[in-house]
Formats: C-alpha cells, sequence, structure tokens
C-alpha cells in the first residue's frame, strides 16, 4: 500500500496540513524578523502564527494565499477596516475593535506598545471614525525589501505551507 507524501486531517470539516512542510531558511529568516525584531515592534506583538504571538490583529493565514504582491499591499496599507480612531474623555487613541457585548466595547490600544487592551461602555466613547493617522508597523519601522520578502516567506509558510522563495522585485507595486 502506497501512502501518501502529504496526509490531510480533516477536523470540524476544515482540511488541516498533518505534517507542514519544512521551513525554508528564507521563512526561517522571516520568523525571527516576525517574533523578535530590533526595528520596532514584532509583528507577534499582533500576530498570531504557529500558537506563538498575539491575535490583536488580523489572522495572517487569511492572507498567507496572496501573492507577495498583495501581502504587501495588505501589509503596508495605513487605512485599514480593522482601525478606527477613538476619542474619550481623555484622548483619541488608534483601537482595533475585539468584542462588543451590548454597550460594552473591547478594544486594543494600538498607540501602546505592545496594544494594550480596552474596555469601554458606550457612554464613554465620545466618537469613533475611521483611521487617519495610524500605519502598520512594517511601514513605520523600516524594514528592508529583503527583511520584508523574508516576513512575507515566513507568512506563507506558516499560513499556506508555501516553500517557494519571495524575492524583492516579487513585491513591487
Amino acid at each position: 500500500m502506497r501512502i501518501p507524501n502529504l496526509l490531510l486531517v480533516v477536523m470540524a470539516g476544515a482540511p488541516l496540513l498533518a505534517q507542514p512542510p519544512p521551513i525554508t531558511e528564507q521563512a526561517r529568516r522571516g520568523k525571527v524578523l516576525f517574533f523578535e525584531t530590533t526595528k520596532g515592534m514584532p509583528c507577534g506583538a499582533c500576530h498570531l502564527l504557529e500558537g506563538k504571538g498575539t491575535d490583536v490583529g488580523p489572522d495572517l493565514k487569511l492572507i498567507a494565499a496572496l501573492s507577495p504582491k498583495g501581502i504587501v499591499m495588505a501589509v503596508l496599507s495605513s487605512r485599514t477596516a480593522y482601525v478606527q480612531e477613538i476619542k474619550t474623555a481623555a484622548g483619541t487613541f488608534p483601537g482595533m475593535l475585539k468584542k462588543q457585548d451590548g454597550d460594552v466595547s473591547t478594544y486594543f490600544d494600538l498607540s501602546k506598545k505592545p496594544p494594550v487592551q480596552r474596555i469601554l461602555k458606550k457612554a464613554e466613547m465620545l466618537d469613533t471614525r475611521d483611521n487617519a493617522s495610524w500605519k502598520h508597523p512594517p511601514e513605520s519601522t523600516g524594514f528592508s525589501p529583503e527583511e520584508l520578502a523574508d516576513v512575507i516567506a515566513y507568512v506563507r509558510w506558516a499560513g499556506k505551507g508555501h516553500t517557494s522563495p519571495v524575492k524583492p522585485e516579487d513585491m513591487k507595486q
């Protein structure tokens, strides 16, 4: 009997890789940058991959199937549907809504590093509006094109098992 190289396990109706492909050297470099960069706040401060990091931001496995160019567009977007400006009596902060229960909203305050959870009652929020100033950290941390390619290779590997290399020219707009 022949056993396939790639086994699929089905749990709750969704196929999962039973054993991901071995990590590439580029994805390994990207993983270090994702969780341990010294250029600012690491991606893992807001995103969860491989069960490590935090789930403040969107699930990056959802964009892992995109082309490198598509991922760059998503990552470098400074205006995002996920982030709003929240105005309270104490001031304004960029926030990401995580939960809403009746008149109580749970936001992550993205002005703090790492982001801090804030629970606000509707009466405490003076205004909420579209994000006008918050920028996703890779745009503000100054990753080189090669470093950003490494991070994208890691996201693609961790999210969808992709092992093909990502070159800086693959990401150009």
